[in-house]
């Protein structure tokens, strides 16, 4: 009769491989829910509405549902944004005048801008001046695309 001395020893090194499985696993799990945060808006002293995941005691707070993070949430959209800044209404703009290469040169290049952002995005969100946002509508996107491709055709000869 032979006796296999090993079999207990890779008994107990199966379960110790097990458990240490289940650890890892479960080490994850915490880890990741432990990472997502709620995310708060408040309004300040001056009435400007801001959002974030460590609001000031100070102010009372209303959480905010995130379905998805924006497309580049650093990139600042100067020509989508909801004010009439001089280069958003330079594609309004039917007269025949002569423009400046320089302001023809920032207005291309900000037009082939918008133009990246729109093909690019799924969805642009916009800011105006109360602090408030809000997201296109596919009908907005496609006149802003539309003004964009009009500025390329203008300004980059």
């Amino acid at each position: 009769m032979t006796v296999f001395t090993f079999a207990p020893k890779l008994l107990i090194m199966k379960i110790k491989q097990n458990n240490m499985t289940r650890l890892i696993l479960l080490a994850t799990l915490v880890s990741c829910s432990l990472n997502a945060g709620q995310i708060h808006k408040w309004v300040d002293e001056d009435g400007n509405v801001h959002y974030g995941d460590a609001p000031p005691n100070t102010v009372t707070t209303e959480p905010v549902r995130v379905i998805g993070a924006p497309s580049d949430p650093g990139k600042p959209l100067p020509r989508l944004s909801t004010g009439n800044s001089p280069t958003e209404t330079s594609s309004n703009d039917s007269s025949g005048q002569e423009v400046p290469a320089d302001q023809a040169k920032r207005a291309c290049d900000q037009a082939k801008g918008d133009l990246d952002i729109i093909k690019n995005s799924a969805r642009i969100r916009l800011k105006s001046a109360d602090g408030t946002t809000r997201f296109m509508t596919t009908e907005e996107i496609e006149a802003r695309r539309e003004n964009a491709e009009k500025d390329v055709a203008r300004f980059c000869n």
